[in-house]
């Protein structure tokens, strides 16, 4: 069974929150509520993107993090 994490990336460097979350719709949902809400990987990460990747590697969604 596919799992699915949100990943934090701005060309340099990397990061994800090690979610094993069950559905994509669930993860990106999580994904979204982060850009709007804002927490420390949005900040660190500000410019850079935001993914939701499966536990296979595949990146079934991405958005740009807003500059601060």
């Amino acid at each position: 069974m596919k799992t699915y994490d949100i990943y934090f990336s701005d060309g340099h460097l990397s990061d994800n929150k090690g979610f094993f979350i069950r559905t994509p719709e669930k993860a990106i949902h999580m994904a979204e509520d982060m850009l709007v809400k804002g927490n420390t990987y949005i900040d660190d990460y500000a410019g850079g993107v935001i993914s939701v990747v499966a536990s296979d590697g595949e990146t079934v969604w991405s958005k740009q993090i807003p500059n601060k």
